[in-house]
């Protein structure tokens, strides 16, 4: 006679508030971090000194907190130099993502001083853009670098096949396009444009913009 299979034992989980009281702290602690570094920034920004080159006069302020900084941790230093940033380049006109009237994220034009008080990744995407557009950028990547492999020089290329200022617009001018319908790109091409004193606006539907061009 064969025995009986033991049924398997289900175990039922509830909810630990312990587990729940530790999760909700760590977001508050998160949020809190965002608010100090952005009040340190804030008032760090009177040490700016504005007759220094840009990446100088941020990087200066840094320096005297370098201490404080190996003490309180990478994210810490992320939030304070991007803060800085901002504040260091206020008037600096950014495009970052809002949520609009119908719940939708729109992109919205906007200065440097004003994304200080923006949610985080708002705020980090305003300082790369100001980043970028005042040459400072942060250099990707880390540790040793590799050697480049030596090659050997190409050959000259033939008169006929050196591209041309025109050919190199026409080939520009196929590419915008899809650089500016793309979500990424399109609101740092809005806001470079805007920079210069250009502002983009869309043309009615069903309307087409005439229009010559010569090269």
């Amino acid at each position: 006679m064969s025995k009986a299979t033991k049924a398997a034992t289900v175990t039922v989980a509830s909810r630990d508030a312990t587990i729940g009281t530790l999760i909700n702290e760590a977001g508050q602690a998160a949020q809190s971090m965002l608010t100090k570094c952005k009040e340190a920034a804030q008032k760090a920004a009177a040490q700016l000194d504005p007759a220094k080159p840009m990446a100088e006069r941020i990087g200066a302020v840094v320096s005297l907190y370098a201490a404080d900084f190996t003490a309180a941790g990478h994210n810490v230093k992320s939030l304070f130099v991007d803060a800085l940033t901002l504040h260091a380049a206020a008037q600096c006109p950014v495009m970052v993502n809002t949520i609009g009237k119908d719940g939708k994220k729109v992109d919205t034009p906007t200065t440097a001083a004003e994304a200080v008080n923006m949610p985080k990744h708002a705020m980090k995407d305003a300082a790369k853009q100001v980043r970028e557009v005042h040459g400072i950028g942060r250099k990707t990547g880390g540790g040793r670098k590799t050697t480049a492999a030596k090659t050997t020089p190409a050959a000259p290329a033939a008169p006929d096949m050196v591209k041309t200022e025109t050919d190199k617009f026409s080939a520009w001018l196929d590419d915008f396009e899809g650089y500016f319908k793309d979500a990424v790109f399109h609101p740092r091409i809005v806001a470079h444009l805007i920079t210069l004193g250009f502002s983009v606006s869309k043309a009615a539907k069903g309307k087409t913009v005439k229009g010559t061009a010569s090269i």
